[in-house]
């Protein structure tokens, strides 16, 4: 026995159980397979999510890189053939047109193709003359949030550059 403490009482250590019901500590909180099976769900929709969003952005590119390829291709039609030529946005279209013989080519960038949401030329016509020499404009082209602007200078030159609506 040991010695009464004054103030207290006295408990023998013979009568602790360490694993007695009464002791048992009960922690309540998440299994491993729990966390594991809620981060597996998070992961899945940020994964749906950033699939979207990239197929966005390569709908975009690839519409910006068609439209850059119509706006070279009516500087050469241009030079090729000692004509004006002008590229003309009606609706979800981008057309070729030659001066003297009318409608050349006509590219589908819109809904039906499923590249741009939406396409704004400004100024309304980009024309390029017998020289390839162009009017200075630009072509937006429009996919959920994101946006990209093909610049034709003067020279006829084209480039594009992204911007976030």
């Amino acid at each position: 026995m040991v010695p009464p403490m004054v103030g207290g009482p006295v408990i023998e250590i013979s009568k602790l159980q360490p694993h007695s019901e009464s002791r048992r500590l009960h922690i309540r909180g998440f299994t491993l397979v729990e966390l594991l099976v809620v981060i597996a769900l998070l992961g899945g929709l940020l994964a749906a999510a950033l699939a979207w969003d990239v197929v966005d952005r390569w709908s975009l590119v690839r519409a910006t890189r068609l439209a850059e390829s119509q706006l070279s291709r009516a500087r050469l039609h241009a030079l090729s053939g000692r004509r004006k030529t002008e590229v003309r946005s009606n609706g979800q279209w981008l057309e070729l047109w030659e001066s003297g013989s009318g409608l050349v080519a006509r590219l589908d960038l819109g809904t039906t193709a499923g590249l741009a949401d939406s396409i704004r030329l400004r100024p309304a016509v980009i024309r390029f003359n017998a020289r390839g020499h162009g009017s200075p404009g630009s072509l937006y082209l429009y996919r959920g949030r994101r946006g990209m602007r093909v610049i034709s200078n003067f020279l006829g030159r084209v480039r594009s550059v992204p911007f976030r609506t």
